[in-house]
């Protein structure tokens, strides 16, 4: 049988692969991998606003245990005749104007009070709760928040007039606890710092005060709340 050789179409040799499906499949697993990462952060994120949200319940339900105790140690500690004076140690103020940004402005926004660094030369740590429960103690409480405190008279005396034993009770110059009678204790429209005269229908001023609670991860809760005695 005669030797009949193998047709040209045979011969010829696999055309050499340029890369381009690697390309591709390299290009798809960027973008898997982006869409991964993404997925993740937002899971993430999602979790730390949550945790965010149950640092802040805690916080807030643990702020009217802390309020109910703060109101009841001033009440002992820091009678009328003696408010007229400053004690930093119980974190009691004679002035609304001690957190102002010019101490002696009177203008008692207390802008100070979410920017200073709170210890124990201008603050105290909330009294420890007495009712069996021990929700708070030594300022700390279940949940491992630290809880201080700042009680501010709320009248516009300057840090001089306190420390002169000047800042008496003046319905002139101190929001009353019955002012909802008089003209609502706003500012003077021609001068800011000074409170409207108000009708002495009251023997007790109102205080304000500020908690400031410290948490886990860094989170601070501030609460304020107006009491009198």
């Amino acid at each position: 049988m005669p030797y009949k050789p193998l047709s040209s179409a045979c011969t010829h040799l696999p055309t050499r692969q340029r890369g381009l499906v690697l390309f591709f499949a390299l290009l798809a697993l960027a973008v898997m991998s982006i869409a991964s990462v993404a997925l993740i952060r937002s899971v993430d994120t999602n979790a730390l606003l949550s945790g965010n949200m149950v640092f802040r319940q805690t916080a807030s339900a643990t702020s009217n245990v802390a309020l109910e105790g703060v109101t009841e140690n001033i009440s002992k500690k820091v009678s009328l005749v003696n408010s007229i004076n400053h004690y930093p140690q119980l974190g009691y103020y004679a002035t609304c104007s001690q957190f102002d940004t010019q101490p002696n402005a009177l203008i008692c926004d207390g802008n100070r009070l979410t920017t200073m660094t709170w210890d124990n030369s201008n603050s105290s740590l909330v009294p420890s709760q007495t009712d069996g429960n021990d929700e708070i103690r030594n300022g700390v409480d279940r949940q491992g928040n630290e809880i201080r405190y700042v009680v501010e008279r709320m009248c516009n005396y300057s840090n001089a007039e306190v420390n002169s034993g000047s800042a008496k009770l003046d319905v002139s110059r101190c929001l009353m606890a019955s002012a909802s009678g008089c003209n609502d204790g706003s500012y003077n429209d021609v001068n800011m710092s000074k409170i409207k005269d108000c009708p002495d229908k009251s023997s007790s001023p109102l205080y304000r005060l500020t908690l400031r609670i410290a948490g886990p991860k860094n989170t601070l809760t501030f609460m304020q709340s107006f009491i009198s005695n």
